[in-house]
């Protein structure tokens, strides 16, 4: 009888050693957990430990833990951060839009199109991808991405609908018109590309910006320009530390992707177009796919490039999904 409850107790400790192994114990474990992630958060909160896909203390005689505190967020910023003001202006042309011979790495099945995109509207582009300072400046808190050992200098990792709730506020900021009107979850653009407040770019301005006045893919060798799987040691990096591109953008490529206005389309240029907006002014349901630009710290080479394109849903978001901002304004 000894040996039998021996031999239980034995195999109980292995099952809670093991889920022990796989259980989650810091804030930052929870944040890739997606549906999971409030409720890790929670059970943390409390004491507890979590184990992904059973929940809070899910096996049977382990002990609960301590409670861990959330790390104190640093102070928030006194004055916009210099990151936050340098803008730059480009002047609109036709131009080739997506991939060609000279891009090696091409997606043939959805990057190229032989089609030609013309802007009729200059715009200025923010030099830099939003900062978790900036952002913490405008909004007076920080998004659920934010790092502590990343620092406020890193690309502010966000939603699509939180980044127009940003530029939103941030044309209030400057006596601006808000480009952006919403019924719940849904967002419109009503004045396209008329409207003279801050906005996401649309993703014919997004490329046009991105090459830099070039027809190659990449304005120079990818570790001089970008922060991307090779070099970025798994973790975001801060702002213009890169080579910037002949239009004077810094980390257009790599470092967080960066939302665009447009939705998701297979092929979205399949003739000659002007002043594009692809899926048109109106979001179609909050978890519809918005395309994303430029790669980030995460991704192979192969993607580092101004003619890829991802998706991702709107209402989704975090660490590497940023954005910069844009306005409509008169050619110099």
């Amino acid at each position: 009888m000894k040996l039998a409850c021996l031999g239980a107790a034995i195999v109980a400790s292995a099952i809670a050693s093991q889920a022990l192994a796989g259980s989650v114990s810091s804030y930052s474990g929870c944040k890739p957990l997606g549906s999971e992630r409030e409720a890790c958060m929670k059970c943390l909160s409390g004491g507890g430990f979590y184990q992904p896909g059973q929940g809070c203390g899910a096996v049977p005689g382990m002990h609960k833990s301590k409670a861990i505190r959330s790390p104190k967020p640093p102070p928030r910023p006194s004055a916009m951060p210099k990151s936050g003001g340098d803008f730059v202006t480009i002047t609109p042309r036709p131009f080739a839009i997506g991939a060609r011979g000279n891009d090696e790495n091409k997606d043939d099945a959805k990057e190229v199109f032989g089609t030609t995109v013309t802007l009729t509207h200059a715009f200025a582009m923010k030099a830099t991808e939003v900062t978790f300072g900036e952002w913490y400046f405008v909004t007076g808190a920080l998004p659920s991405s934010f790092e502590t050992e990343n620092g406020l200098e890193t690309p502010a990792g966000v939603t699509w609908r939180q980044a127009l709730d940003y530029l939103n506020l941030l044309s209030k900021r400057e006596k601006l018109e808000p480009c952006y009107s919403f019924k719940g979850g849904l967002a419109q653009w009503p004045k396209g590309y008329e409207c003279t407040g801050y906005r996401l770019a649309t993703d014919a301005e997004w490329e046009l910006a991105a090459r830099g006045g070039l027809d190659d893919p990449r304005y120079g060798e990818p570790g001089e320009i970008a922060w991307y799987y090779d070099n970025s040691e798994g973790k975001l990096h801060p702002v213009g530390k890169k080579k910037k591109n002949a239009y004077g953008l810094y980390d257009i490529l790599g470092n967080a992707w960066e939302w665009v206005w447009d939705a998701y389309q297979f092929k979205p240029y399949t003739e000659d177009m002007t002043d594009p907006v692809i899926g048109g002014l109106a979001l179609e349901s909050e978890g519809q796919d918005r395309v994303m630009r430029g790669a980030s710290y995460k991704e192979n080479a192969i993607y580092v490039r101004a003619t890829h394109r991802f998706q991702y849903p709107a209402n989704s978001g975090g660490a590497g999904y940023g954005f910069r901002p844009v306005r409509t304004v008169k050619a110099p």
